[in-house]
């Protein structure tokens, strides 16, 4: 019996490593593909936000006077884009940061061409790389915040009859709509954002619609001026 028993522990363990030799081994981790949709919404908010307010703005130019009580709500509407496009900043850098973590950064704009199939798409990217666009925005949005109140400075101006000698109210709005010359290939607030919003949708797989592109390209005029006017 003793012989069997010492026979038995022999044999067993003979086998365990050839057993942990079976195992499967661990797969190598591989990046989640980036999670952008709260980001695509908040970029799309206030892009459209932005288009609502100028158009409004249009609206009220057509009137033939205007009184302050006229501007007023409209002061506050700029005033409330201006405060919240530093969260815009914000969220183009968080879009940065999980594509680098996901590794869809150093291709972006090689997937980002693949998916676009028509030539109007297109042409938001040529001059300024949608890579360069984010790399942009997320540092240079805030110093150009002045550029929302643009329309609202040119109602005002209208409601002015004429200074006296020596007021200075002329002055005083250009310096209010007066904005530093843009660095690189800094178009525009509005039209850096829309054309973010138009290049994460589609790397989404939310390709834009013709009202989106008609009013990012609105936003991207003829030396990327704006005039809802």
């Amino acid at each position: 019996m003793a012989i069997v028993a010492t026979l038995g522990i022999t044999v067993t363990a003979g086998v365990r490593p050839s057993t942990a030799a079976r195992q499967p081994a661990v797969p190598a981790t591989t990046a989640t593909a980036a999670d952008l949709a709260n980001e695509e919404r908040a970029l799309a908010k206030y892009f459209d936000d932005l288009v609502a307010f100028d158009s409004e703005c249009a609206k009220l130019a057509k009137q033939p006077v205007l009184e302050h009580i006229h501007i007023n709500p409209f002061q506050v509407k700029s005033d409330d884009l201006k405060s919240r496009l530093p969260g815009v900043q914000n969220t183009i850098r968080e879009i940065i940061r999980k594509l680098k973590a996901a590794n869809e950064w150093d291709d972006l704009d090689a997937s980002l061409a693949a998916k676009i199939t028509d030539g109007t798409s297109n042409t938001f990217f040529k001059e300024t790389t949608f890579r360069q666009l984010l790399e942009e925005s997320s540092n240079g949005l805030t110093s150009h915040g002045n550029e929302i109140s643009i329309p609202l400075d040119k109602l005002r101006k209208k409601i002015i009859t004429g200074p006296g000698p020596g007021d200075g109210a002329d002055l005083q709005i250009v310096r209010a709509a007066y904005e530093t010359p843009a660095p690189m290939k800094f178009v525009s607030v509005r039209c850096s954002i829309g054309r973010a919003r138009i290049g994460l949708g589609i790397k989404l797989g939310h390709y834009p619609t013709g009202d989106t592109i008609n009013r990012v390209a609105g936003a991207c005029g003829e030396n990327g001026t704006y005039n809802p006017f």
